[in-house]
């Protein structure tokens, strides 16, 4: 955004303009305004001088402003200038209180680090007054004009001293706008949601731009020879690299030997026989040196074997000088908001296409922290994410566990050391992101990272965690993970426990104990199992019945070959009743196996079996049962909450949790972090002490249409505050509807039902019985309308009621498996589609009747639904399109059932009818409509009214459309040639098709 003050020159307007509006802002405060530039203040101040003072003896407090128009690099060579400048005011000591601002276009990274960092931390540690916040002009603007327009006695002068005093928030220039509000002008509410808005959209930016500066350090790594995983290893350790040395920067005020000037320096006062043995390659040298810190070797980062290198060969200082040390020097990463370790790893893992479990690495930070702010985490939890990725959710998670800390009666520092050292669990099965996760729970301040490789589906039984005697069973108090999206095969899990169990009964002599895969999966709970033995027993009598059918044809043949047939006939049904018989005591006795039906699931689904067991069955002693036990916030794919596949998953977790809340997130939440529009929901869940017990608290169903970026990666707002308030406005009435421990659930219903907000932002629903039916948000919605239809108008009619599902006459086969299609359109009409050849059978194939409702069992949520017309009678349909009549003498019109159907409100119902998790979600069946509610139908006169009408409206778009067609015809004519050379199918870029004319 501009400000008055870009465009002012610096030498002769710029500290003039400035102090004038110092004055007319503070003046009227008790302060005293001087600029200290020459000739009566004409131009700017000179050498050895800070610009501006603002002298407010009330509060015996002097501020200095330096104010320039230099950017970037340009402005931080005046860093030691400007802190010379405070030195000497604090020096004459005739304040109490002292502090500068430093005003630019706007703050360098490295400006902003400087001041905190190696100017006022080094003050705080000594115990020396004066602080630096650095304002960029527009934050300045906002102070000075807020100041002269308001009442001196609303804001005054005293704030900026609480503005200094809070410099550690001053992080960038977006957050310093923040802290400007928040420390000057905390009454206004509305600027503090502008300004939290512009700062999302700031970082949103931010990430956007080092996204694309990693592209091109990739791409010059490949022109240099360092390519794929080669690239990513060596990016991510000179990630880690800056961040440590930030955080050392941070904690101790030494400057950081990895920004451009600092890494030239620290080469340059290297010894000899250093600089030799490394040649080019110094930053190698960095790399091992680091390595030999005692809180390195604790955590287990950079340990390599002796003599191995970190960094491709080809990886020298100059390509770091070059390419790497310019785009980090623009970014503050230990004290910002961008996660340069996970930018790295998303931005090569997502440019190669390598990765796809990407979406589990980059869970938006919006859904992150909404996650752990749902599942009130506190100091005293152990907190583990079983799919750790680079380890968002368990630093969100310690964060918020520290915050808490700071608010118990056990001595901060000793609850913060157990919750590095013990309290923190996080596992991947990909070693690298593992060690990715280790690096960002490290700059954290978690230096004895329980993150470690491992299959997060085997943790249980075995002491895999450092300093661990057992598996985590009933140890966990909250569980917060996005598993992998999309399929996981189970099998490599099971095999992966059965290895840990061999390879620990060897270890302890115990080799005799036989590990069976059953155990697992019945550990894990989710994957369901048959009987090997069983199987058997059923083909095996599937088998004799065909073969006593063979014997009653033999033995009613006068076939001279029956009779010695009918005695092997025989003989085989003796071998099979024995086999039988053999089986049956078998299975009696229990010597049976037992194997998975097929090797994949949901990674969500079998990922929520396993947190089942790590949970503890007891977390609150005391609270009521249903919010006692261990707490979970899953990511799950929508299919293990909406299609018939997991209805199993389903009642298993309705068995073994308390459902508290479900909810819905675009199909945008994924789309620029993993590529993906897979649809998912947050799950938050309360462990049951016995699933015996039945839930009686009704459960939250909400949606978040805005979370964060959209699939361009623009920042468009983020709905998932405003959902998690709600949340908290449902659970506290639901709360106070308990009487004691007796909980009346018909009361909790209303009272959170009876909520502002409830029905449009939110929906509260009974939780039902343990069953498999659906519980994804669609569905709760679609209950909660099909309720208020009946509130309204009694009991409702339903489509069943009016149609019945049409017979399918399939088309002639073709011999060149080539068909006239046609489709139902989002339009609201049945449409040609054209001639296609499809791998079809022609029994999957129907035909077209006119009269009859016709719709997309995929884009039926999107208004696809028509009546087809006679000039579509005859054509194919594909075997997604469903058909329907009108029963007989029922009184409806189809076209008007078809104005019904398009409507937003039932295609928000629809929704919760169709199953999927990708755009791809779809009607299970055409019989499955027929249960749809519907409201009551108006009279016949009526409908045909409204369908007339609608007919009416299809000709004129038509005859629009047949005109607009026209004169693009008549507008061709004015080119010259006529349109019919062009190809049909022509491109943009195509050239016309034309014959060559032969030569007179």
């Amino acid at each position: 955004m501009a400000s008055r003050y870009d465009e002012l020159d610096a030498s002769l307007e710029l500290e003039q303009r400035l102090a004038a509006d110092l004055r007319a802002a503070l003046e009227p405060r008790g302060c005293e305004v001087v600029h200290l530039g020459s000739n009566g203040g004409e131009r700017h101040a000179p050498g050895g001088k800070p610009d501006i003072e603002i002298r407010d003896h009330r509060n015996k407090r002097l501020i200095l402003v330096e104010v320039t128009k230099r950017k970037g690099s340009a402005a931080d060579g005046e860093f030691a200038a400007v802190t010379a400048h405070l030195d000497s005011a604090v020096a004459k000591r005739e304040f109490e209180h002292y502090g500068m601002l430093y005003i630019s276009p706007a703050t360098s990274a490295r400006m902003s680090m400087n001041f905190r960092d190696l100017f006022n931390r080094n003050r705080e540690r000594d115990g020396k007054s004066g602080r630096i916040v650095a304002l960029d002009f527009e934050a300045t603007e906002l102070i000075l004009d807020r100041l002269i327009g308001s009442d001196p006695e609303l804001y005054p002068s005293e704030r900026l001293g609480v503005l200094l005093d809070r410099w550690e928030e001053a992080v960038d220039d977006a957050r310093s706008r923040q802290l400007v509000q928040s420390a000057i002008f905390p009454e206004d509410h509305d600027l503090a949601s502008e300004l939290a808005e512009e700062a999302q959209e700031f970082d949103a930016l931010r990430e956007r731009e080092l996204k694309k500066a990693l592209e091109r350090v990739e791409d010059k790594f490949r022109s240099h020879g360092i390519t794929g995983n080669n690239a990513n290893i060596g990016l991510v350790y000179l990630a880690f690299i800056r961040l440590y040395e930030e955080r050392d920067q941070k904690r101790n005020g030494t400057p950081s030997r990895f920004t451009l000037d600092g890494f030239k320096k620290w080469r340059e006062g290297l010894p000899t026989t250093t600089k030799k043995q490394y040649g080019n390659r110094l930053v190698e040298f960095l790399l091992h040196e680091m390595s030999e810190a005692d809180e390195l070797k604790e955590a287990s980062l950079l340990q390599t074997a002796s003599g191995q290198n970190f960094l491709h060969p080809k990886l020298t200082d100059v390509l770091v000088e070059e390419l790497i040390l310019p785009v980090f020097d623009d970014y503050d990463f230990h004290a910002g908001r961008v996660d340069i370790l996970g930018a790295v790893f998303e931005t090569l893992a997502r440019r190669g296409d390598k990765d796809t479990r990407v979406g589990q690495f980059f869970t938006p930070q919006q859904v992150v922290d909404f996650c752990a702010e749902m599942v009130d985490i506190q100091s005293s939890d152990v907190a583990l994410d079983p799919a750790v990725g680079t380890g968002r959710f368990l630093i969100a998670a310690m964060d918020r566990m520290l915050d808490d800390a700071d608010r118990g009666a056990v001595p901060h520092q000793l609850t913060a050391q157990s919750i590095w050292q013990r309290q923190l669990l996080g596992t991947d099965i990909d070693e690298w992101v593992a060690t990715i996760a280790k690096m960002n729970m490290f700059i954290h301040g978690d230096g004895k990272s329980g993150v470690i490789s491992a299959n997060g589906l085997t943790l249980g039984h075995f002491p895999l965690f450092p300093r661990a005697k057992t598996g985590i069973d009933g140890s966990i108090d909250i569980v917060l993970t996005n598993p992998p999206l999309g399929d996981t095969d189970y099998a490599v899990a099971e095999s992966t426990w059965e290895n840990i169990a061999g390879s620990l009964a060897n270890t302890q002599r115990d080799a005799e104990t036989k590990v069976r895969p059953e155990q697992f999966y019945d550990w894990l709970g989710v994957v369901s199992l048959e009987t090997q033995e069983e199987t058997q027993l059923q083909a095996l009598k599937d088998k004799l019945e065909v073969v006593q059918q063979q014997g009653y044809e033999l033995a009613a043949s006068d076939s001279p070959r029956a009779k010695s047939a009918l005695v092997r006939n025989k003989k085989k049904l003796g071998e099979l009743n024995d086999r039988i018989s053999s089986l049956r005591i078998q299975i009696a006795q229990g010597d049976i196996t037992r194997h998975p039906r097929g090797r994949t699931m949901k990674g969500s689904a079998l990922f929520i079996g396993a947190i089942t067991q790590y949970l503890r069955a007891e977390r609150l002693p005391g609270a009521n049962v249903e919010w006692a036990g261990g707490r979970a916030a899953v990511v799950v794919d929508e299919a293990v909450l909406n299609t018939p596949d997991y209805a199993d998953v389903r009642r298993f977790i309705r068995e073994n949790f308390f459902v508290k809340a479900v909810i819905s997130l675009s199909r945008d939440a994924f789309k620029y972090l993993a590529h993906t529009d897979a649809k998912t929901s947050v799950l938050y869940l309360i462990k049951k002490p016995s699933r015996s017990l039945i839930q009686r608290e009704p459960i939250f169903y909400a949606h978040a249409e805005r979370i964060g970026y959209n699939a361009v990666g623009k920042w468009v707002g983020n709905d998932l505050p405003q959902v998690l308030d709600f949340y908290r406005f449902f659970c506290r009435e639901v709360l106070d509807s308990y009487q004691g421990r007796h909980l009346d659930a018909g009361r909790a219903l209303q009272a959170a039902q009876a909520l502002t907000g409830h029905s449009t932002a939110f929906f509260a629903r009974p939780s039902g019985t343990i069953d498999g039916a659906r519980m994804d948000f669609y569905n709760a919605r679609f209950e909660q309308r099909r309720d208020e239809l009946i509130t309204k108008y009694g009991s409702p009619i339903t489509f069943g009621d009016i149609f019945e599902v049409a017979d399918r006459v399939s088309p002639e086969a073709s011999r060149t498996g080539e068909y006239d299609f046609a489709l139902a359109t989002r339009t609201g009409t049945v449409a040609f589609k054209g001639r296609q050849s499809v791998a079809y059978s022609p029994k999957d194939l129907w035909v077209v009747q006119p009269g009859e409702l016709v719709l997309s069992s995929i884009d039926l949520v999107n208004g696809a639904v028509a009546v087809a017309n006679e000039e579509v009678g005859g054509l194919v349909m594909s075997k997604e399109m469903y058909s329907y009549r009108l029963k007989p003498r029922t009184d409806a019109v189809p076209e008007y059932v078809q104005i019904l159907l398009r409507t937003t409100a039932a295609k928000e119902m629809l929704l919760g009818f169709a199953t999927g998790t990708s755009n791809r979600t779809r009607l299970e069946s055409a019989e499955k409509l027929l249960d749809f509610p519907l409201p009551p139908l108006p009279s016949l006169d009526e409908q045909e009214a409204k369908a007339t009408a609608m007919r009416g409206a299809y000709e004129l778009q038509r005859k629009a459309t047949e005109r607009l067609a026209s004169l693009a015809d008549e507008a061709q004519q004015i080119w010259g040639p006529p349109s019919d050379i062009y190809s049909e199918s022509a491109s943009d870029t195509a050239a016309p098709v034309v014959r060559a004319r032969p030569l007179d």
